[in-house]
């Protein structure tokens, strides 16, 4: 099966479960859960292969009234196959994104769900540097900042939730002259936890239309 379901659709799928559970525990009234489970089951399917099987079993398991949070992450992996998964490059062709860095250092590849992420971020704390690799139609960007060490509670610049985010600052060529621009954005600290949040890949457009070198 050609996967077809997208990270960020991906997400937003499981953000409408996990308010499915919750509204489970919220609200007493069977009828009122029945309304908001068909609520829930119309949101979701369009996104997901239709006739397949993993489809038929996900939506099945919705369907069972009070679905706990056990039950339900153990539902949400079941749609990973027609998920469309992130690359993962090699250490070469990370090497020609971020042509400029002698001694990159490498993701942590064994510790994400390529499944979950929109774009690939990963910080390198020895050099307070964070490092992105963002789609862009049929290519791969590479964005290289400096991430400030103090956490705070804000919205990301990129999935646009309320979290731990930090500064990250990146410089970027504004013209042919050789004039260069700081461009500051608050974003998530833990990329992998961002692309769990991501849910609209607009406003990660619009943060790489900010912060893209220019040629």
């Amino acid at each position: 099966m050609e996967p077809t379901i997208t990270a960020y659709e991906y997400s937003d799928i499981k953000q409408h479960v996990n308010a499915l559970v919750s509204a489970y525990l919220a609200v007493n009234d069977r009828h009122m859960r029945s309304i908001i489970r068909a609520e829930t089951i119309a949101y979701v399917t369009p996104f997901l292969p239709e006739g397949a099987p993993l489809t038929q079993a996900f939506l099945a398991g919705l369907q069972p009234d009070r679905l706990s949070r056990k039950e339900a992450a153990k539902l949400l992996p079941l749609l990973e196959p027609a998920v469309i998964p992130f690359p993962q490059f090699s250490t070469k062709q990370l090497g020609k994104l971020f042509r400029k860095v002698k001694k990159l250092k490498q993701p942590a590849w064994a510790s994400l769900n390529l499944h979950e992420l929109t774009y690939l971020g990963w910080n390198d704390g020895g050099s307070q540097k964070k490092y992105l690799v963002i789609p862009d139609h049929e290519r791969f960007i590479g964005i290289r900042g400096d991430l400030a060490p103090q956490t705070v509670k804000g919205v990301c610049a990129i999935c646009q939730t309320i979290g731990n985010v930090s500064l990250f600052v990146s410089t970027t060529k504004t013209s042919g002259l050789g004039t260069y621009t700081r461009n500051g954005n608050y974003i998530c600290c833990d990329s992998a936890q961002c692309n769990r949040q991501l849910t609209d890949p607009q406003a990660l457009q619009d943060f790489l239309a900010v912060v893209r070198p220019q040629r």
